[in-house]
């Protein structure tokens, strides 16, 4: 009896759908299909009228007996949902796979913001579930340019060499380090740091997004990300086509300085694909902008301006959220472990010498970050808690639970969840009413069924559209026209 307004919960993870006409004892591990309960056949078309239909997969488990003991066998029966009649579905639906956003900021400062002699004070915000959770509060850092001097007869002080002194110290901060660092292209050992882009009307001689392939090289794949081996400060290209493994376009991520016109350079460094070579740049130059990083501001890579008005010097710091969290394996995995949904929120600002926000110095761009779509920690915490109401609980919390779990078959459920991936969940909802229930709250009892589907399974999920579209048909078919909702989270 039902004395909630709650669906009862129940979660499949399939890796296929079954052909038409397959037997419920026939379904492979992780196949799914929709079942007549007149023969316990899997259709790919509607049930026949006056049946019912049940979801149905194959188990994950492959032994079917603890101990060898018949009285507790049964494990490997296939994985089936309550009787499902198609006049009382009311929900169909799928969600949208959506990819975690980092969360980023942006200053930009012109040539009359600091002038000799006054400091350039920048305040960064940190906010969110991962600051709470590690410092019990959010957190906050100010840093300032008064490291960086003026020459005799100089009026102002350029804006990089102020960003890159003021963003250092924040980025130094013990407290703010292990959530921000300065904007970064690529990723692990060979991430490619780019902080500060600097714009002027004269001097600069960084890598033009008009510049054109020089030669494709081999073993590139879309996305890789290189940087040019030329001039004092590195530019950064991400790989945008490829043609039978040779690059045919790519864009600038960053320009670089130091560059000769028409030199073809080589790159020397390629950071998700260490086997590719020979892809070589034909480098148009860009005279208005080039990016470093704080690193190279500070350590004189740039050279900074000494009248910054007349060379029209403007500059802008780039931050971003970067957190990661502790994460155990399966062999210790424990539901009760804390996984983080929510990025990290940062914030920066100009603020004057006495901590009040300066309006008319600096603009600022501040965006939040997104939270990805239904991940592998959630899906298999549902699938664990499916499990358990068939009566196959997971053993955790004891010293001997990796070897239960082991016996007990739990190895093959979480082998069967890929804990890193984001999953597309299909979504099944149904009543089951109750025409006699004098003494109950509610008349009805609601059953949801989730279905998670990698994001990465392209094949999978256009499958899975057209099963979804299977039952919509089927309901529809019975009076009950109930439309198959696909990406419900899509944001227009």
């Amino acid at each position: 009896m039902a004395y909630f307004n709650h669906a009862f919960l129940k979660c499949f993870n399939p890796t296929g759908i079954a052909a038409n006409d397959t037997a419920t004892s026939a379904l492979t591990s992780g196949e799914i299909s929709l079942v007549e309960d007149s023969d316990w056949k899997s259709t790919t078309g509607s049930p026949a009228n006056g049946t019912l239909g049940y979801i149905v997969q194959g188990s994950y488990h492959t032994v079917d007996s603890i101990g060898n003991n018949p009285g507790h066998g049964g494990y490997t029966e296939s994985v089936k949902s309550k009787g499902i009649n198609p006049k009382y579905v009311s929900r169909l639906y799928s969600t949208e796979c959506i990819v975690a956003s980092k969360s980023t900021s942006a200053i930009a400062v012109g040539s009359k913001c600091v002038p000799c002699g006054q400091s350039l004070f920048l305040r960064i915000d940190v906010k969110g579930s991962p600051a709470l959770r590690f410092l019990n509060h959010n957190a906050y850092a100010i840093g300032d340019s008064a490291n960086v001097c003026c020459v005799d007869g100089q009026t102002y002080i350029d804006p990089a060499a102020a960003l890159a002194e003021a963003g250092s110290q924040l980025l130094a901060d013990p407290i703010i380090k292990p959530f921000v660092r300065e904007r970064t292209f690529g990723s692990g050992a060979e991430a490619v740091a780019a902080g500060i882009e600097v714009a002027a009307t004269a001097g600069l001689s960084g890598v033009d997004s008009t510049s054109s392939v020089g030669a494709g090289g081999t073993n590139y794949t879309v996305g890789d990300i290189v940087s040019v081996d030329t001039g004092s400060s590195l530019a950064v290209v991400k790989v945008d086509t490829v043609a039978a493994g040779v690059v045919t376009a790519f864009s600038v991520l960053a320009s670089g300085s130091g560059y000769s016109a028409a030199t073809l350079t080589t790159t020397n460094m390629v950071v998700t694909n260490g086997a590719a070579a020979g892809f070589t740049v034909t480098v148009v130059l860009d005279v208005d902008k080039e990016t470093y990083s704080i690193a190279q501001v500070d350590a004189g890579t740039y050279v900074a301006s000494t009248d910054p008005v007349g060379d029209g010097v403007s500059a802008i710091l780039y931050v971003e959220g970067a957190y990661a969290e502790t994460k155990f394996g399966n062999c210790s995995f424990d539901t009760r472990d804390f996984y983080e949904k929510e990025p990290v929120q940062i914030m920066l600002s100009v603020i004057d010498e006495t901590g009040d926000p300066c309006s008319d110095c600096g603009t600022v761009t501040n965006t939040p970050g997104v939270m990805a779509s239904t991940s592998g920690e959630t899906v298999l915490r549902d699938i664990l808690m499916t499990e358990s109401y068939m009566q196959s609980p997971y053993n955790q919390g004891n010293v001997d639970s990796s070897r239960i779990r082991e016996i007990e078959g739990s190895d093959d459920i979480l082998a069967s969840v890929d804990r890193t991936a984001l999953y597309k969940t299909y979504v099944i909802q149904h009543t089951v009413p109750r025409f006699n229930n004098p003494s109950g709250v509610f008349d009805n009892d609601q059953y949801l069924y989730k279905i998670f589907v990698k994001c990465s399974d392209s094949s999978l999920i256009t499958s899975m559209d057209t099963f979804m579209g299977q039952i919509a048909t089927w309901t529809a078919a019975n009076g009950n026209n109930v439309p198959f909702q696909a990406d419900v989270d899509t944001v227009s």
